[in-house]
């Protein structure tokens, strides 16, 4: 896979603009923001970290995450995702031009890495699956080709991607993982994909989640990391630090807490990210001004395709990766 199939350069790049432009519409007055303590561990030990767009990350002396803070509070958050123009691109445009891409080198693998868990773990029958954030229900069309489950659903805030999701015949609630009520629903088998880093209180969403799944359920999450490589190379010039959608970039010990924090019981925790070698040569092509240290220039630049590759699954290996993924128990 390469970033220019999930992520072609001319739409990721006027969704960026969009996003950017939005931010005085919706955050000219930061008389609001509200300082907060890490998202993962909960300390309150940072310092600065970067500036990206008038937005001030920090830095967190304790597990190593980066998140805003001051930040949005959650109605601003929520009125964004809402009413901006980058969010009406990413449903009318992004993410319709690249769904069959997505599906291919995305969601099917994750339906497989579904079906695998549930070979590998003993849970409890009948099996029910929920996906956290389903958007048009790609995923869900490929969870019920497993053929697994008794009962697949979604959790959709937006009022037009759920209904694309019920016109496909699935089941869905249409509010936040944080509004969703004890015992509404019982999953065994929920899944929630780049999704938390845009979410002001982490710890609500998870709670959510675990409110969603019954006692011994197992979720599967990813997000980005910030002690991934490309982040940590490309650092401000990265574009995956791009507030206001992405406002919580936890370390890989960062995420783990959280996890614990929020009623969950990591059962494991990897990087299988495969872009991270590519994103940076494709911005050090993008912008020749950015400088990148001399190993890396070295890597991108005149490393052969195997070394490149090889190096790649040595970030894998050595959870170094900036795409996360999580397998825990709902306990």
């Amino acid at each position: 896979m390469k970033e220019s199939e999930i992520r072609p350069p001319d739409l990721f790049n006027r969704y960026l603009e969009l996003s950017r432009n939005d931010i005085d519409k919706f955050f000219s007055d930061k008389s609001n923001f509200v300082e907060i303590c890490c998202p993962g561990c909960g300390s309150n030990n940072h310092e600065a970290g970067l500036t990206k767009s008038g937005f001030e990350y920090v830095s967190c002396q304790t597990c190593g995450s980066l998140f805003l803070s001051p930040r949005p509070t959650d109605a601003m958050i929520n009125n964004y995702a809402r009413e901006s123009a980058a969010t009406e691109f990413f449903a009318t445009h992004f993410f319709k031009e690249t769904a069959e891409a997505r599906r291919e080198h995305m969601f099917k693998p994750r339906a497989q890495l579904v079906g695998e868990w549930i070979s590998r773990l003993a849970l409890e029958e009948p099996l029910e699956f929920v996906d956290i954030g389903c958007g048009y229900g790609i995923f869900l069309e490929e969870i019920a080709n497993l053929n697994r489950f008794t009962c697949i659903s979604g959790i959709e805030p937006a009022p037009s991607l759920a209904a694309v999701c019920r016109e496909k015949g699935f089941s869905i609630v249409e509010k936040s993982a944080e509004e969703v009520a004890q015992d509404e629903m019982g999953a065994s088998f929920a899944t929630s994909f780049e999704v938390i880093e845009h979410v002001f209180d982490p710890v609500s969403f998870l709670s959510g989640i675990h409110r969603v799944l019954r006692p011994g359920g197992l979720l599967l999450l990813t997000t980005l990391t910030v002690t991934g490589f490309d982040i940590q190379v490309l650092w401000e010039h990265s574009k995956s630090v791009n507030p206001p959608q992405h406002i919580n970039l936890l370390s890989v010990k960062g995420m783990e807490q959280l996890m614990a924090r929020s009623g969950f019981q990591v059962v494991e925790v990897s990087t299988p990210g495969q872009l991270d070698v590519d994103i940076v040569g494709n911005l050090a092509k993008e912008d020749p001004n950015i400088e990148l240290p001399r190993f890396v220039s070295q890597l991108v630049h005149e490393a052969t395709d195997e070394a490149r590759e090889a190096f790649q699954r040595f970030l894998q290996e050595q959870k170094l990766s900036s795409h996360i993924r999580i397998v825990a128990r709902s306990i």
